[in-house]
């Protein structure tokens, strides 16, 4: 195994010129300096490509490509085809990473003889600044992929993002992105994970995610797109069962709160988006009642949400909600 290999990180870029410099700063700042960036311009109508050329006339580790808009699993792609390193690594354009980050991930690669590192991230409020640890490992170990997985579907002190993990590169043969939809973390790290032999944990907060209205993950308002999440959960679990059963009820687990997060969005919503996805409303309410007895007896549910749960189920949390919260 060479001592320093390469690793490509790969930024998707798109109307981000407020915030990339911070980014791109933070990687040319590493300690590990073998480093490939791919600055993947998604067709921004701002001067955030001319911000990426202007980097790439400073530092010949970086390289640019300009492309249609096409999303953030199409800019991801984009510079998974185009990385040449033995390792990837991912970071969103708004967000930035601590100077040891990739040293100290490679370091632990390297020591455990594993394919995947899932350290943890500090959240960044984007109006008052202010830092705190959010999911974080608690400790430094070794575990299977399918441990790691099963840890992703119970937010465990991990989860699916792309960002606070170092990936080995054949983890990636036959695995891309889904273009179109959000949450694309979701269907993909699960998998990355399970075709790694050995995972490793790190304990320390490296990734500083910028919490930012009007970013992707903020995005108000329902749309189609609020429904991706539970039809990835629903592939998800289909998958594990079949494949995977050991970690089932994790999976099953990750299907709940999916349909969980989508009757309470539509819930809290005015009546006329409620009206209009009146009948993604009763499907999810059906999918959830078929996980009833799941509800009943799951160890990871707090009493709040199973209560929660069911009443959805019944149909009565809307007109119960203001007793049931009621401090």
């Amino acid at each position: 195994m060479e001592q320093n290999p390469l690793i490509s990180v790969i930024v998707p870029v798109y109307n981000v010129e407020a915030w990339l410099p911070r980014c791109v700063d933070s990687i040319l700042s590493q300690t590990y300096e073998k480093l490939e960036i791919l600055l993947v311009d998604d067709g921004s109508t701002d001067d955030s490509g001319l911000v990426c050329e202007e980097y790439a006339k400073k530092d010949t580790r970086i390289r640019v490509i300009h492309k249609e808009n096409g999303g953030l699993s199409s800019a991801r792609n984009a510079g998974l085809d185009r990385a040449s390193g033995e390792y990837i690594g991912f970071v969103d354009s708004d967000d930035w990473i601590e100077p040891e980050m990739y040293a100290e991930m490679l370091a632990l690669m390297q020591k455990n003889d594993a394919q995947l590192v899932c350290a943890g991230r500090y959240d960044v409020d984007g109006g008052t600044g202010e830092k705190t640890v959010g999911l974080c490992p608690k400790r430094q170990e070794q575990v299977s992929g399918e441990e790691l997985a099963g840890r992703i579907f119970l937010w465990d002190h991990c989860d699916s993002s792309a960002c606070d993990k170092l990936y080995r590169r054949e983890l990636f043969d036959g695995i891309r992105y889904p273009e179109g939809k959000t949450c694309e973390d979701i269907p993909v790290t699960y998998r990355l994970a399970l075709k790694a032999h050995r995972a490793v944990l790190c304990d320390k907060p490296f990734y500083n995610y910028y919490h930012r209205s009007g970013s992707i993950s903020k995005g108000a308002g329902i749309t189609e797109k609020t429904f991706h999440y539970s039809q990835h959960t629903a592939v998800i679990l289909e998958d594990i069962r079949k494949n995977h059963p050991a970690i089932a009820p994790q999976a099953e687990f990750l299907r709940v709160h999916s349909l969980y997060h989508i009757l309470l969005r539509l819930d809290h919503a005015s009546p006329e988006i409620r009206k209009t996805y009146r009948q993604q409303y009763r499907e999810a309410r059906r999918e959830l009642q078929k996980h009833l007895k799941f509800i009943l007896t799951c160890p990871w549910l707090t009493k709040q949400q199973r209560v929660t749960d069911i009443l959805l189920i019944a149909n009565l949390y809307h007109i119960l909600r203001p007793l049931f919260h009621r401090a």
